[in-house]
């Protein structure tokens, strides 16, 4: 299960990016629909997720998992037709796979408690530090087509694999009767800011590169540093009751909205390495601590897992449609300010009663 979200996230990361620079290249100049297109896939997830969640419950989780490699897959053939049109299509695709892959695949982990939680958290951590690096240099050597080729053979080989996943074990509900915690509402509006700020900027910083004529790589290499760092705090917390610390998810909070920070300032590679060391620290023990305070013991996991990264959608489609209407209106500046959000959530950490049982 972990080999198959490893390849999954891997494939995925060639993709976030590798498509807004893609777009550019198609002749979109607006920086408005470049944030509606990038959207899509959201915006669809959003809609299908809590579906994906409660056929999760039903059918099982490897099954559910297998429907979003399938379309993940077709996405990618769709995003090679080379026209916008094309590539709208390919979003609604990934969104669909988003829908159905995430949510099953955490909840197999939920049923089984934290420390399955916080292990797959490193398999999620392994394939978003490869895929950035590979989609990055995979668009700087071949262009845009080559890099969606390979995360097409990628999403292709996974199903493979997932096809030959046995699915008894976890062909089963986080548990029988009951509705969503009210816990689970609470994380994903954190998440949704937390969305909110990094797909923002991952939208706009490779188009601002690719503007300024500087290399797509500079921000694969942020983004795969900040993967690569990030396995250390996943690494920490899955060995100790940690995980469950509000210090933990207030300190993680901080230091990704310092990455961030320094992210829009950085024009150079040492800059965005560094950029990416910082955040990655913070991002890291982000997705391990927001998702066990948020899912952990869940009576529903896949309805609950999907409630949960609905933020997620939420973030995705309101960061890039809102900031790239201030981009547009006022230039990439604008971008300085966004990881100013996450206090929103470092107030909150503060504030709320954290649910912190280690039972499954």
């Amino acid at each position: 299960m972990n080999v198959i979200t490893l390849l999954f996230f891997t494939a995925n990361g060639i993709v976030i990016v590798t498509i807004p620079p893609y777009l550019r290249d198609l002749g979109v100049v607006s920086e408005t629909v470049i944030g509606t297109v990038i959207s899509t896939a959201f915006l669809v997830s959003i809609v299908v997720r809590p579906v994906g969640g409660y056929v999760g419950d039903k059918i099982g989780y490897v099954w559910t998992m297998r429907l979003g490699l399938a379309s993940a897959a077709a996405a990618q053939l769709a995003y090679l037709g080379g026209d916008v049109r094309w590539v709208q299509v390919g979003r609604v695709l990934h969104g669909f796979a988003i829908a159905t892959f995430l949510p099953a695949s955490i909840a197999a982990s939920v049923v089984n408690g934290i420390k399955s939680m916080a292990s797959r958290s490193l398999a999620v951590g392994i394939g978003s530090a490869v895929g950035p690096l590979v989609g990055s240099l995979a668009y700087d050597v071949g262009g845009a087509r080559f890099a969606i080729t390979v995360a097409f053979v990628l999403h292709s080989l996974n199903l493979l694999l997932a096809l030959k996943t046995p699915t008894v074990e976890v062909a089963k509900s986080g548990g029988e009767g009951g509705g969503v915690e009210r816990r689970v509402y609470l994380f994903m509006a954190l998440l949704s800011i937390y969305s909110t700020t990094y797909m923002s900027l991952s939208t706009f910083i490779p188009v601002r590169l690719r503007d300024t004529n500087m290399p797509l790589a500079y921000w694969g290499l942020f983004s795969s540093i900040a993967a690569f760092v990030s396995l250390l705090p996943r690494v920490v917390l899955a060995r100790g009751q940690m995980a469950a610390s509000r210090t933990a998810g207030e300190a993680a909070t901080a230091m990704a909205m310092v990455g961030l920070m320094c992210a829009t300032l950085a024009d150079g590679p040492l800059e965005f390495a560094a950029a990416g060391a910082i955040y990655g620290v913070g991002q890291g023990a982000v997705v391990v601590t927001y998702q066990i305070f948020a899912l952990a013991g869940s009576r529903r996991a896949g309805l609950a897992s999907a409630v949960y990264t609905m933020g997620w959608d939420v973030g995705s489609i309101v960061g890039p449609l809102t900031v790239g209407r201030l981009v547009e209106e006022y230039g990439y500046h604008v971008l300085y300010y966004i990881p100013l959000l996450l206090v929103v959530n470092l107030i909150a950490l503060t504030r709320v009663k954290l649910w912190t049982s280690t039972k499954p």
